[in-house]
């Protein structure tokens, strides 16, 4: 066993397997001064108002906290062709909260709609429901699809995998290129970089190129799906104003 591979995973808190299967379910959420004008726009079947009173009733800012009414919110918002809306009935098939049981399969068709549509986050998770599938190639596409955006947890599963994961051909340059991004993006530990530098310390000069080469030409494209999903609270003001 490779002590120092099993380290790496350690550091990036969880095995390549639970890395590729996380399933990150979360999202930003308006507050409660927007409910009042997100309920007119509901009653008149606005799927995106919809899907902002899902998450207020999931996370009870601005509303009582309900999982339920948070479900039949994300279901009703996600027939209307709410994308988002349909990822968060994905993340319910997906084993968030015990309303639902768990369905990989159904899980997979939910989120494949937010994907398609240029959510990372939901382009991320479906890598992770293709691995468990052992479709290594599809898992492999949709999470090369989220690292493009610069989605951090899809550049540290990326180095992970490329590690060396069932059915990938280990490639030193990605992993050290993807954990250097994933690095640089977040904050990072000293432990993090002393492995990242021992670990480029046992490259061959050619690798060591290569995976500069990675780093300098990144450059992050997050789509505008992804940018709206970020902005949470801002993206429920705007809904209002555009509808007044």
């Amino acid at each position: 066993m490779n002590v120092g591979r099993v380290k790496y995973r350690k550091l990036l808190a969880g095995s390549v397997t639970a890395l590729l299967f996380l399933s990150a379910c979360g999202n930003a959420q308006p507050t409660g001064d927007l409910i009042p004008g997100l309920q007119r726009l509901a009653a008149s079947n606005n799927p995106e108002a919809i899907y902002h009173l899902g998450m207020a009733y999931q996370t009870g800012l601005g509303l009582p906290k309900d999982p339920g009414k948070a479900l039949e919110a994300f279901r009703r918002a996600a027939s209307l062709g709410d994308v988002l809306a349909a990822y968060k009935v994905g993340c319910y098939y997906d084993g968030q909260g015990d309303l639902l049981k768990p369905d990989p399969e159904l899980a997979l068709r939910y989120k494949l709609v937010a994907a398609n549509a240029g959510y990372a986050l939901a382009q991320q998770d479906v890598a992770s429901l293709y691995a468990q599938k052992g479709d290594t190639g599809a898992a492999l596409a949709w999470l090369d699809k989220a690292t493009g955006q610069g989605w951090s947890g899809a550049l540290a599963t990326s180095a992970s995998v490329y590690n060396g994961a069932p059915g990938v051909t280990p490639d030193k340059a990605k992993t050290a290129a993807y954990f250097q991004l994933y690095l640089d993006r977040t904050d990072a530990t000293d432990e993090q970089r002393a492995w990242l530098k021992n670990f480029e310390q046992q490259m061959s000069p050619e690798e060591q190129q290569r995976s500069l080469e990675i780093v300098r030409s990144y450059r992050p494209a997050p789509t505008q799906l992804t940018i709206k999903a970020l902005s949470g609270q801002r993206a429920a003001f705007e809904l209002i104003a555009r509808r007044h």
